[in-house]
């Protein structure tokens, strides 16, 4: 198992993200937005408009389920961004002068001491107390990572980043566009903090088709077993309020938690929703204009990030 390990701030984000799956549903603040844990990880491109993805431990929402429903990107991060400038530590200069080079993230494989030999096989060996393989040098490190040989012993990634210089989910207008003129966005940060994203990531579909963040990332509660598998009697579903229906929005294939597959309260008037079915070969077709990246660039490996849209 690897983590990415990020700050102080972030760590304490990440404990207020994880909860209990509750015993029951409520159906108050369907519909209130969320923020995914996934996107308080600096390594998160983003999600991809032909996939769903159910957080069911989210703190944020009464019902303890952030829903995101075949949504492009990351929520916090409405343009999305190009690949970053990669830079070796905070002596580093950056191509552009109002820019600092910073530690965006650190990563670390985890490891039991017992097994230290074959969990930090690709490392230098060590598993320390702490539980995470000690890297030896860069090699031991994901591609744009440097091994910190001296101090932590982690690999550390370091971008350009101007202070401050992050958009902002609940902004208006023109105001996360850094030169619009030359399509160059603002900044992807950790949600709450100045702790640049690392990676590319595409910007968010149109609103016209219903996979904005606005209309695909939101607080909902499960309201039925998938087509085909029999009523749970002991799971407590919901109702869905006004302005909601119930629609299958995971089937179940035999894979990951059962109690998550299934129905799911979702906007009555999405448009991928069919026959009270998410239809997901529907998804892509309504992402609809991009106003932000709409990737190109080349990322770490020679892998160029996928997204769907058009300009």
């Amino acid at each position: 198992m690897i983590r990415s390990t990020l700050s102080a701030v972030l760590a304490t984000a990440s404990v207020a993200a994880i909860g209990f799956l509750p015993a029951s549903c409520e159906t108050g603040g369907i519909g209130d937005p969320c923020t995914p844990e996934d996107e308080f990880n600096t390594s998160f491109s983003g999600f991809k408009v032909t996939q769903e993805n159910i957080e069911s431990r989210s703190f944020q929402c009464e019902s303890r389920l952030c829903l995101v429903n075949h949504f492009q990107g990351r929520a916090s991060c409405p343009l999305g961004q190009p690949p970053k400038d990669v830079c070796s530590g905070t002596n580093d200069t950056c191509p552009n002068s109002d820019e600092k080079c910073v530690l965006a993230g650190e990563f670390a494989a985890e490891c039991t001491t017992a097994t230290a030999a074959q969990d930090c096989a690709k490392y230098s060996g060590a598993c320390n107390s702490a539980g995470f393989c000690e890297c030896s040098s860069d090699d031991q490190c994901p591609d744009n990572y440097k091994c910190d040989v001296d101090g932590t012993k982690r690999c550390n990634q370091f971008v350009c980043h101007q202070e401050g210089n992050c958009q902002d989910p609940n902004a208006e207008g023109d105001a996360n566009w850094k030169d619009k003129a030359n399509g160059i966005p603002k900044d992807c940060c950790v949600p709450g903090s100045d702790l640049p994203v690392g990676v590319e990531v595409c910007g968010q579909c149109g609103d016209e088709g219903g996979r904005s963040a606005a209309k695909a990332v939101f607080c909902s509660c499960r309201c039925g077993v998938a087509e085909g598998q029999p009523q749970d009697d002991n799971f407590n579903f919901c109702d869905c309020p006004d302005g909601f229906i119930c629609a299958e929005v995971r089937p179940n294939v035999g894979l990951g938690d059962p109690q998550l597959s299934g129905k799911y309260c979702v906007h009555a008037e999405d448009p991928i929703v069919k026959d009270e079915k998410v239809q997901v070969t529907e998804a892509a077709l309504n992402c609809g204009v991009v106003p932000g990246w709409l990737g190109g660039g080349a990322t770490s490996g020679g892998q160029k990030l996928e997204c769907t849209g058009t300009k």
